[in-house]
């Protein structure tokens, strides 16, 4: 049964998610998720808000060997974005503790078009990668008509580059990842939180159905939504985040607990296949017990619209 108490959004402009921690390998141009069989992710506590991510696990290393291995925190690829609220980003704010002790992340940085790699197009180059070469279309001068031309006509073949107007094309992945022990029988606690860089767009309540099918709005949230606004604007905030990659962990994840919270007067959206509980004017919980998840998750924000 898929439960929803609010809703969401029209005129997408962005997507960003933020996803589980992943065993990974180093391998050539990048990390590669792999499946880690030996430890199990015994508990997952994941709370969202329009400005907090927090995410807290138990892993076990349920082998009679130690176990060690790159853990990666993968963010969903990143596009630019014309005058974009959520403000920068290059998630610096990550932070990650190990038994509530402070860790040391590295971060990769890659750029795509599609499916090709252009990450060393773009260094060749000299751009910087994660802020799309420090474009910003309300200036007026553009970095990349500095560029030699036979360079910037190698990026616009490419694709990193639109041929007229020269705006930055590429995708921007990020990994944040670190070497991560788990000895045999013992339980590791990893945590991290950051603030997630959030969808954003608009809406009106006639079109708001047709545009967006993926809220599982339900009639009393509706009628709640055509109440409040009756037909005018309203304003949506939408955060992603990347349940799937818990399934690179030994299967199934004992204990999930999801905390959704709006700030005040929000009403909240999200498909959940299981009972969500409400526990505050603006905050709802689920759990379930030998979780594999099957989808990610996108939960929803609605607000009145900036007058």
């Amino acid at each position: 049964m898929k439960i929803l108490f609010a809703v969401a959004s029209f005129l997408v402009l962005t997507v960003c998610a933020s996803a589980n921690d992943s065993a990974v390998e180093t391998a050539v141009g990048g990390l590669k998720l792999r499946k880690e069989h030996s430890v199990l992710m015994k508990k997952e506590r994941l709370y969202i808000s329009r400005k907090t991510v927090k995410v807290e696990y138990e892993f076990l290393n349920t082998s009679n060997d130690p176990v060690a291995s790159e853990v990666a925190f993968p963010i969903p690829p990143i596009k630019y974005v014309v005058d974009d609220p959520g403000g920068k980003r290059d998630f610096t704010n990550f932070k990650a503790w190990i038994d509530d002790v402070p860790v040391s992340v590295k971060k990769e940085v890659r750029a795509f078009v599609k499916d090709r790699d252009v990450t060393e197009d773009l260094r060749k180059a000299k751009l910087s990668i994660e802020t799309f070469g420090n474009y910003d279309v309300n200036e007026s001068t553009n970095p990349f008509e500095s560029l030699k031309p036979e360079v910037r006509a190698k990026l616009v073949k490419i694709g990193a580059l639109k041929a007229k107007d020269y705006w930055p094309q590429w995708e921007v992945h990020i990994k944040f990842h670190w070497h991560q022990e788990f000895p045999p029988g013992a339980i590791v606690r990893i945590k991290h939180e950051y603030k997630p860089v959030a969808g954003f767009g608009g809406a009106d309540v006639k079109d708001f159905k047709k545009y967006f099918k993926d809220t599982c709005i339900d009639q009393k949230t509706f009628a709640e939504l055509k109440k409040r606004e009756q037909d005018k604007y309203f304003d949506i905030h939408w955060i992603s985040y990347i349940l799937t990659t818990a399934n690179t962990w030994k299967t199934p994840l004992e204990d999930f607990e999801l905390i959704v919270e709006g700030k005040k007067g929000d009403l909240i959206s999200f498909c959940w296949d299981g009972p969500v509980e409400k526990v505050g004017p603006e905050k709802f919980r689920a759990q379930i017990k030998d979780f594999v998840p099957k989808k990610d998750l996108k939960v929803y924000f609605y607000s009145k619209y900036p007058i």
